[in-house]
């Protein structure tokens, strides 16, 4: 009776390795933003407790041990982050739009050079990933289509289609939200809808960002992107993203960033 019950404590013990390999419990799970699958199962056995799989990546470093480590979920990872760079950055935005002081030439500077370029800083990082958050949905919505599935597009003077396998790097943004999104959910376009125009609040940005002129903005009335920046143009581009992405495709976005963005 008692090499039974040892035989059975090794078996235990050689499966929970691979079973912590691949289920980690809900304590044990430090981050929302990874990508995961909720775990009901595991080894024809009900799980009795919050527990979840996650997707993990590897990389083998120089002295050839191999670190495996959690992948977070795309989008709502950038829109979250996107939100902490933004966050941080507000402040000290405001701080230098209203602590200032009166130069020779009769304009106004901030008092803190560096905190004002720290919220630049910040807040070009999160339109950047706001935009990616943007993108990695469509993407992502790209592969979750039917294997037949085709669009066709207007290029020039003829009409193209274009096969799953070819959308992602064929077809550009607009085309992905406008096209994929109602192939993909069966819903409208978000094509002049609110969503539509907080969509280009925030990739155009990203966009002017990525060509900034090396002499700036130095029109007051026509700002670079530094200048929009300052303005205030990119400080709602985390919530801005979501809704665009939450029109697209409804409740795609996971609970817990739901919260954190203010989405119902």
């Amino acid at each position: 009776m008692g090499n039974k019950k040892a035989k059975k404590r090794k078996e235990e013990r050689t499966r929970a390795p691979a079973r912590r390999q691949a289920v980690l419990s809900a304590r044990e799970l430090p981050d929302d933003s990874a990508a995961r699958a909720k775990v009901t199962v595991v080894h024809d056995v009900p799980v009795d407790e919050k527990t979840f799989a996650v997707v993990v990546e590897s990389i083998r470093l120089d002295r050839r041990d191999v670190l495996t480590f959690q992948s977070p979920y795309a989008p709502p990872f950038y829109l979250l982050s996107a939100k902490a760079f933004r966050d941080r950055a507000e402040p000290k935005r405001i701080e230098a739009l209203t602590r200032t002081k009166r130069g020779k030439d009769g304009k106004l500077r901030p008092l803190d050079p560096a905190g004002a370029v720290a919220a630049l800083e910040g807040l070009a990082i999160a339109v950047i990933l706001s935009a990616a958050a943007i993108e990695a949905h469509a993407n992502d919505m790209i592969r979750r289509l039917p294997g037949d599935a085709s669009v066709e597009v207007q290029r020039k003077s003829i009409r193209v289609v274009y096969e799953r396998n070819a959308m992602e790097q064929s077809l550009n943004l607009v085309e992905k939200i406008t096209l994929i999104g109602p192939l993909l959910t069966g819903r409208d376009s978000i094509k002049g809808t609110k969503a539509w125009e907080a969509y280009w609040r925030v990739v155009p940005l990203r966009n002017e960002l990525l060509r900034v002129e090396p002499d700036g903005g130095s029109n007051s009335d026509q700002p670079g992107p530094f200048g929009l920046l300052m303005r205030g143009d990119g400080s709602c581009a985390p919530e801005d993203a979501a809704v665009a992405i939450d029109a697209v495709e409804p409740n795609w976005i996971p609970e817990h960033a739901r919260l954190e963005l203010g989405i119902p």
